[in-house]
């Protein structure tokens, strides 16, 4: 490291690791890496926020700059800028800069404004050297501190630059040396920056992979800033070695087509979409919606630390002996004093509950986790209290956060390490994995995906042997989906825009929530859609896709439906998915969900506000499924032909599930010009006039299918019948 007494001419970074260039920033994509820009404010809530934007017409160089600003200490504008996934590990010598400067033309008040705060990865420790920002609207100038020393609570601040206008670009310049014990710093205005000191590091062994800007205070911060050009990297040797900006995360994923023939073995075949469909005449595909329990709702809020609401965000399961097992969301906001008793904070727990026959359920007493007192609860996952030295990194209005349920949870018998066996997502410090060996006692496991917002899930991709999320974000106005990758369920990728509502959806939908599961041979999901435009009532469709990077959405009607609102059913409002993938139960799937009597404004059936801890607001319920029975292909009395495209036949018999009852069913098979194999033309296929989710297909002169060999058709009658699905065995 140079002498800190000796004058030494700025060096400038190649911005290798990270390379924020607002030019580059994808408008209102919130929730994951946006060209560098990790967090730009909080989207949904803008009463308890400042100023957090990307500049049109205002920069340091081009177009474009980072902005955030505050005017009363109650509010926030943080900004955070992440190095992307792929990033290369900060060099031996790492150097940061940026330009700054407070405003754009009227000064403001300046207090302990964060110009720069560089972090690690998960943005939960302060690294390097801490530079804020303080001074007067009416001066027009401010001076800069420097917090230096270990840990979140710096040993010293010290002012180092004085009298700096507010009107005018400042560069900032840290170097560091890995392990060394101090950063050393110059500023100025650009191209005249001098050598200011060198100041201990909060963290030396911790590399420079992120920052924060602005306002991360709800009581102390306040001021204005405008940022550009930042760049954390190597030393710049050459003007050819400066890495371009960080590009913006957008990405068109294509429609996977399949390989011919399509291999046709036990795992069942569905026409959730058109993958098997060579073409059809007389015959129409149907989404079938869940046959709702007439015991609903089968689970209540009845204790202090379910509020007035059990909600989806678990998994039910069926253990080896046929038990179900059910994790679900308590809601349990904490709010003000009375009279007027606002929220201050939410709060939610994952309970746990027992049934012998999924209908009747108990809450065993575990004494795990205690409320407000009670010690005997089902309560299985709460995050512990804050104490002093964490840091917010998700939802503003967490400050204080008490405790957090999970989002999702997946038990996976043939996991060989046992310990975990169950896994958990939970959103606390971005999304966190806890692991479990009899999903009762759980390890955290750290952070594992920070790019996401809330209503996130992650699923398996057995096709392509990969692990992908589903993540939230705010593009355009609205919700919409993110797509990120894993090889292992604990490294990821960064996240990339992937869907939002299109011009099929009704006016104003938005996508709220994907959960996503493999089923036989097709990924399926079930989408939560939003309609701002009907009351703000979320229902719950299907989606499906061959390759998860690109969601077929052929049926925009509800899976899940909403109760009648006039009748105040439990399950009007607002739909939650709670078992992803269903449980098959004999030649059923069950669905259960989590209903409620309150829309995405906390409004009732006739429009007045509810109180979350009063009113009994959310119920669990089930719902049933035909095996398969998502999507039929289905004809009437007059008849109607389905033709796959070319297949092969992997086993010697065909079954089929389907509805046949009144009317019947005929298969056949064909070369691929459509002529019938000897032996098997309509008229050589025995009819079959059943109801059943398993049925063989025979034929009169035959026995077994064609030997495998070469590519062949499959041809469907339908008269007054349904098919669900088809293999071979």
């Amino acid at each position: 490291m140079p002498d800190p007494n000796t004058p030494l001419p700025p060096p400038r970074s190649d911005g290798a690791v990270l390379h924020v260039d607002a030019e580059r920033y994808v408008d209102t994509l919130t929730g994951l890496n946006n060209a560098g820009v990790r967090w730009l404010g909080e989207p949904w809530i803008k009463e308890a926020h400042g100023v957090t934007e990307v500049t049109r017409g205002f920069a340091f160089a081009g177009e474009r700059a980072l902005h955030a600003a505050t005017t009363a200490r109650k509010q926030r504008a943080m900004i955070r800028v992440l190095a992307r996934a792929d990033a290369p590990a900060p060099p031996e010598v790492t150097v940061v800069e940026l330009v700054f400067r407070p405003v754009r033309s009227r000064p403001v008040e300046l207090r302990d404004w964060i110009v720069f705060q560089p972090c690690d990865s998960d943005m939960d420790r302060p690294t390097g050297i801490t530079l804020t920002a303080s001074g007067s609207a009416d001066s027009g100038r401010y001076d800069v501190d420097v917090l230096e020393g270990v840990g979140r609570r710096p040993r010293r601040r010290r002012q180092v630059l004085t009298g700096l206008s507010q009107r005018r670009w400042t560069r900032f310049i840290l170097m560091r040396r890995k392990g060394a014990p101090t950063v050393q710093l110059w500023a100025g205005a650009p191209g005249r920056e001098r050598f200011v000191g060198a100041f201990a590091d909060q963290d030396p062994d911790t590399p420079i992979l992120a920052a924060r800007l602005g306002d991360d205070s709800s009581s102390a911060i306040v001021g204005s800033g405008h940022w550009d050009d930042i760049r954390v990297g190597g030393l710049l040797r050459r003007a050819s070695d400066l890495r371009a900006g960080e590009p913006a995360p957008l990405l068109r994923f294509t429609r996977t087509k399949p390989v011919e023939p399509i291999p046709v073995g036990r795992p069942r075949q569905l026409f959730v979409d058109d993958w098997l469909i060579h073409r059809t005449s007389g015959v129409k595909r149907r989404l079938h919606a869940i046959d709702k329990h007439p015991a609903n709702p089968l689970i209540v809020p009845e204790h202090p630390w379910e509020g007035g609401a059990v909600l989806g965000g678990g998994a039910v399961f069926r253990d080896e002996s046929g038990k179900f097992r059910m994790y679900y969301k308590a809601y349990c906001p904490i709010y003000g004093p009375p009279p007027r008793q606002e929220r201050r904070l939410k709060r939610s727990v994952t309970g746990l509950a027992f049934s012998d026959d999924g209908i009747h359920w108990e809450k065993p007493k575990l004494g795990l986790h205690s409320f407000e007192g009670v010690e005997e609860t089902n309560i299985v996952i709460a995050s512990r209290e804050r104490d002093e030295t964490e840091h917010e990194l998700w939802e503003p209005w967490d400050a204080a956060t008490g405790a957090r349920s999970a989002n999702s949870i997946t038990r996976d018998p043939d996991e060989p390490d046992p310990e975990q066996r169950y896994k958990a997502l939970v959103k606390v410090r971005g999304f966190s994995l806890l692991t479990s060996a009899d999903g009762i006692h759980w390890k955290d496991r750290g952070s594992i995906l920070a790019q996401a917002y809330d209503c996130t899930d992650t699923a398996f991709d057995p096709l392509r042997g990969v692990h992908f999320a589903t993540a939230k974000l705010h593009y355009q106005g609205r919700r919409g989906r993110g797509y990120a990758e894993s090889p292992d369920g604990l490294s990821w990728s960064d996240t990339v825009l992937q869907m939002a509502a299109d011009g099929r959806d009704e006016d104003e939908d938005q996508i709220y929530a994907m959960h996503p599961f493999f089923y036989e041979t097709v990924h399926l999901c079930l989408m939560r859609m939003y309609h701002l435009g009907k009351r703000h009532r979320l229902d719950i469709q299907l989606a499906s896709a061959r390759d998860p990077r690109h969601w077929d959405r052929t049926f925009r009607e509800p899976l899940i439906p909403c109760g009648d609102r006039t009748r105040n059913e439990w399950d009007w409002a607002n739909n939650t998915v709670i078992s992803v993938p269903p449980v098959r139960v004999g030649d059923e799937l069950w669905f259960y969900y989590s209903g409620r009597t309150a829309d995405h404004l906390w409004r009732d059936h006739e429009g007045r506000k509810i109180h979350m801890m009063d009113d009994t607001w959310g119920r669990i319920g089930m719902g049933t499924l035909r095996l398969d029975g998502f999507v039929s292909a289905g004809a009437g009395e007059r008849g109607g032909v389905l033709e796959t495209k070319a297949l092969e036949l992997l086993h010697p018999q065909l079954y089929v599930n389907a509805d046949a009852r009144g009317g019947e069913l005929r298969a056949e098979v064909t070369d691929l010009d459509g002529r019938p194999l000897p032996g098997y033309a309509p008229g050589d296929c025995v009819p079959s006039s059943r109801d059943a989710v398993r049925q063989r297909i025979r034929f009169k002169e035959k026995n077994r299918l064609p030997a495998p060999g070469g590519p062949v058709r499959l041809r469907f009658h339908l008269r007054d019948a349904r098919l669900y699905s088809f293999w071979t065995q």
